[in-house]
């Protein structure tokens, strides 16, 4: 077995930073310096996903393996506003975009929740209602979008159901690939944003890494 096969099936259940490089696993996110200082642990959380922790301490959520965070438009204030896009290559060679924008000054009453929705709908062209979805510890409003013939996907307003903030999300993929039917019938898609939205979870005092 060769080196690159070994680091790709051993499951080391350690922070990145305490594993020297050359034996990360060979994935995207964690041979990408930036990124992998976002990864929790170098085991996969599941099938294809480690586990991203907000560098403000507040979130955590699913990350794909063949994720890449944008070192250049990283951008964070303190524990209270956060924002960066992701970069996903699939292993089906489909390029996907999550942009990911936190703000823990929201307030998640009907107005504040309107505010957001409002801002997305209006910068995607949303025209159907958002879906609400409650659980015990978070509520999401998702919405499918496309935008012209260039993209489409599906975008969120998640925040936590005891506190203040929340983070917007938009799931986007290229109409441009050949291997992507670009529809909102699309059922891969949809379920590959679904995923990474319902992971979302929120730490009821994390704050951390705030002052990092």
């Amino acid at each position: 077995m060769s080196d690159e096969q070994s680091n790709e099936t051993k499951p080391v259940e350690q922070k990145p930073s305490e594993v020297a490089v050359e034996d990360l696993p060979n994935t995207r996110a964690l041979q990408d310096e930036f990124t992998r200082d976002m990864i929790k642990s170098t085991k996969e959380t599941e099938k294809g996903y480690y586990t991203l922790e907000s560098k403000t301490g507040v979130y955590e959520m699913l990350f794909p393996t063949g994720g890449e965070v944008g070192e250049e438009g990283y951008s964070r204030t303190d524990n209270l506003r956060e924002s960066y896009v992701i970069g996903v290559l699939y292993p089906d060679e489909v390029e996907a975009q999550i942009r990911i924008e936190f703000n823990k000054e929201l307030y998640n009453d009907q107005k504040g929740i309107s505010y957001s929705t409002d801002f997305l709908a209006n910068n995607l062209g949303i025209t159907e209602p958002f879906t609400k979805i409650k659980s015990k510890k978070n509520t999401s409003y998702i919405a499918p979008f496309k935008v012209d013939e260039d993209a489409f996907g599906y975008a969120a307003y998640v925040h936590s159901n005891s506190s203040s903030g929340g983070i917007k999300v938009v799931y986007s993929v290229g109409c441009n690939q050949s291997k992507v039917n670009c529809d909102s019938t699309n059922e891969k898609v949809k379920n590959q944003a679904y995923q990474i939205i319902s992971s979302i979870g929120f730490k009821e005092n994390g704050s951390e890494k705030a002052d990092e």
